[in-house]
């Protein structure tokens, strides 16, 4: 972008493309992670960037605060999205440093990895604690720091426990030693004692659509009557559809 002021340079402005609608914060790491790039490869300030995305082809503007110093180029961040990235950036230049590989953990990233399927088959052999799923970071810890690795070893520390009479009309706990003795045992467990009342018509929906886009093309309803149930398919193929099908 030339410069308004004379005497002053240009100012460089990475651009990205991309295809969603709605961006995430991984998006704009993304955009502050370029700029970071060219501030360091130019020696000069980049702090502004540019998100072309969606069908509309809508711009985002994104302040990254990215800028080298004058002397000897040495990164400089702000606070916000430089800062999370150089962050980010340190962990990585750690992990890449080290000669043991990292601690195997199957996340919610793994789809997005082309080492998906050799992880979680070593996770598989391992019987590591990561494969339970619904296991948060700072839980898995814990355990670990406990000397608990695996879903066997994890499975044999469920006790269950008479609830107080305050507590029953609360819910109850995820257990996720429970969870790992279902595993082991291939059995289904049930905390407490579960009752189902239905009175009047059962009523089930279901609905399909993009979020992406907030485009919902198929409203999926069955109505129980007796033994059996009717069943209703709406499909939308355009979004002046959508109000059509929801009025249905």
């Amino acid at each position: 972008m030339p410069s308004e002021d004379r005497g002053k340079s240009a100012q460089f402005v990475p651009i990205q493309f991309v295809f969603r609608n709605k961006l995430t914060k991984d998006d704009r790491l993304q955009m502050a992670f370029d700029a970071l790039v060219l501030s360091q490869l130019l020696g000069r300030n980049v702090s502004l960037g540019k998100i072309i995305h969606g069908d509309d082809h809508a711009t985002l503007k994104v302040r990254t605060g990215a800028r080298t110093t004058e002397s000897a180029r040495t990164l400089v961040t702000s606070k916000g999205l430089a800062a999370e990235v150089r962050k980010r950036l340190e962990k990585v230049a750690a992990l890449l440093s080290n000669s043991e590989p990292p601690d195997l953990v199957l996340n919610r990233h793994c789809a997005e990895c082309e080492f998906q399927a050799r992880c979680r088959k070593i996770a598989v052999e391992k019987d590591d604690i990561s494969l339970l799923a619904s296991m948060s970071a700072m839980e898995r810890q814990v355990l670990r720091s406990k000397g608990i690795f695996t879903v066997t070893q994890l499975s044999y520390t469920f006790r269950p426990r008479r609830r107080p009479k305050r507590m029953r009309d609360k819910r109850e706990k995820y257990h996720h030693s429970l969870k790992a003795l279902a595993i082991r045992e291939k059995k289904i467990h049930i905390v407490g004692s579960p009752e189902l009342k239905i009175e009047g018509t059962p009523v089930y929906l279901d609905v399909e659509g993009l979020p992406d886009r907030d485009f919902y093309y198929l409203i999926g309803v069955r109505i129980g009557h007796g033994d059996s149930a009717i069943q209703h398919s709406l499909w939308a193929d355009t979004v002046e559809d959508e109000g059509k099908i929801w009025r249905e």
